[in-house]
């Protein structure tokens, strides 16, 4: 009897592992190991998905559409836009015997979520935000000239609390004035006051001595085990992985609404390690508005109707997050 027991348990663990292992969207015998990595046929999971594939060989170009999205990928080239936005992927679409093939991973942790948005269940509603003030206090993050990243990430905090407040949310400050607090300090205040979501609020600086760079990139957390945007890997599973698909839902919806809001150069929805975004247990995300040094981007940091502007677009995100989980409405 006994030996019966731990024998259904196996059983019961190693469906669970399978099911794990094979998303609802992808068919195990599709799987195919090239490289070290596991892709899909991207032809196959596009007719589950119901997106009609458009595949040039010679260019190495997929386009994947239906009445709802378009997703264009490029060989080689981890990246997909999906309807005009770009959203960075962990590994490259490649091809196979002149076939596109897509990871696996992404599949499932990244056009997934584009594609079916999570919902909130119950009586579960979006109305607390956390704003982080990027840097303060001995920590003046990144500085051009006289000005510093930490005193123009606050201005961004207070205009966008006044607007939130105004649209009827609730705000979490994390950092109302000039004080310094630890990376690991910010989402436990957070998490503290229950709050709903969590914005980190920062701007660029020079990536290189070569020159400036330009644009907005838009930051949710790097899923357990998985690879950076910028490079390095996670350390495995964190608090703030429970919440990958929303934290792409949210990272998508803001990064959106900002670049039509602004002629940004689109530098994309990105992954990354931050300690902010590993130990928030909440939906979160982390917004690099801009380069400090770029002349063109600098017009959106440093003047107040821009920083207005700004604000407004990111309240406007967070309302298409909130309608898109709480009511299922398309975006």
């Amino acid at each position: 009897m006994l030996w019966l027991t731990r024998r259904l348990w196996l059983l019961a663990v190693c469906g669970l592992v399978l099911a794990t292992a094979a998303p609802a969207s992808l068919v195990r015998s599709d799987f195919i190991s090239l490289r070290g990595r596991m892709y899909v046929d991207a032809g196959k999971w596009a007719e589950r998905q119901k997106l009609v594939p458009r595949w040039n060989s010679g260019a190495g170009e997929l386009r994947l559409t239906n009445r709802w999205a378009r997703l264009g990928f490029k060989a080689d080239t981890a990246r997909v836009e999906f309807d005009g936005t770009l959203v960075w992927l962990s590994a490259p679409m490649t091809k196979l015997a002149g076939q596109p093939l897509l990871p696996v991973r992404d599949v499932d942790h990244i056009l997934g979520p584009l594609l079916n948005p999570p919902r909130l269940t119950g009586a579960d509603k979006v109305k607390v935000i956390a704003l982080s003030a990027g840097h303060g206090g001995k920590d003046p993050g990144n500085i051009e000239g006289n000005r510093k990243e930490k005193d123009y990430t606050l201005k961004l905090a207070l205009e966008v609390e006044r607007q939130l407040k105004r649209a009827g949310f609730e705000v979490v400050q994390v950092r109302d004035r000039d004080r310094y607090l630890a990376p690991e300090e910010r989402p436990n205040i957070a998490n503290r006051r229950k709050a709903d979501l969590y914005l980190a609020l920062h701007y660029n600086g020079r990536p290189t001595a070569h020159g400036s760079a330009q644009g907005l990139e838009t930051y949710c957390l790097t899923r357990a085990n998985g690879e950076s945007t910028n490079g390095g890997q996670s350390r495995g599973y964190m608090p703030g992985n429970r919440r990958d698909r929303e934290n792409l839902t949210l990272a998508y919806q803001l990064h959106r609404s900002l670049l039509g809001a602004f002629n940004f150069a689109d530098r994309g929805v990105r992954h990354a390690n931050f300690a902010e975004l590993r130990l928030a247990e909440m939906p979160a995300v982390l917004i690099e508005g801009g380069f400090m040094d770029s002349r063109e981007d600098a017009l959106r940091i440093y003047s107040d109707q821009a920083r207005g502007k700004f604000a407004t677009a990111v309240v406007d995100g967070v309302l298409a997050y909130k309608r898109l989980v709480e009511r299922g409405q398309p975006e």
